[in-house]
């Protein structure tokens, strides 16, 4: 596509709650302590807790997820409180298809950093830089049908829920089914 960008842009998105910066290398200490830290918590939805061992195997997220924004296809921005600068999760956006505008995003947070407001407020601002800062149309999630917080943090930033996809993904050896969500750049704000 001509106009899209040749790189997702290296910039502090900031909102009411938290702050949104790309993450870096320099950063895999405090995010697997994050990780060590929920990791029972994060597990219960999620599929790859069991991977990140160590600080290596974050980096190596942290690195393939750099060559994504270099190659404007994906990128992962730390949910930084706002208050206190500290690392509450992240925020991915992922699998940007060019040719249609459109990516999927996915968030999480450690488990002390839960209800308040920090994930919803993180969504709202990477779907306003995606499809302001980006041009994207289409932005979707997918949310386990158990995990009844992801899907709240959806709506309340203003996505639509679209259907289910059955056995979408395999967490604790066992086929889950995902709420689809979506927003489109024209949604009411």
């Amino acid at each position: 596509m001509e106009n899209f960008l040749d790189e997702i842009p290296d910039e502090e998105l900031r909102g009411e709650r938290v702050t949104l910066r790309l993450l870096h290398e320099g950063d895999a200490p405090a995010l697997f302590s994050l990780i060590d830290g929920s990791r029972e918590f994060l597990a219960r939805h999620l599929p790859w807790p069991a991977e990140c061992t160590c600080v290596e195997d974050v980096e190596s997220r942290i690195e393939s997820w750099e060559i994504q924004a270099q190659m404007a296809n994906g990128a992962c921005w730390g949910i930084f409180e706002r208050d206190t600068m500290q690392l509450a999760g992240v925020i991915i956006l992922g699998w940007i298809q060019a040719a249609h505008l459109s990516a999927s995003v996915s968030y999480w947070l450690g488990e002390c950093f839960t209800g308040r407001g920090l994930a919803t407020d993180a969504l709202k601002i990477l779907s306003h830089f995606a499809f302001n800062r980006l041009g994207l149309n289409r932005l979707e999630i997918s949310a386990s049908v158990t995990n009844k917080a992801s899907q709240a943090v959806a709506t309340r930033a203003g996505y639509t829920q679209e259907g289910f996809s059955r056995e979408f993904e395999r967490i604790n050896g066992k086929f889950e089914d995902h709420v689809r969500f979506s927003r489109l750049a024209r949604d009411p704000q």
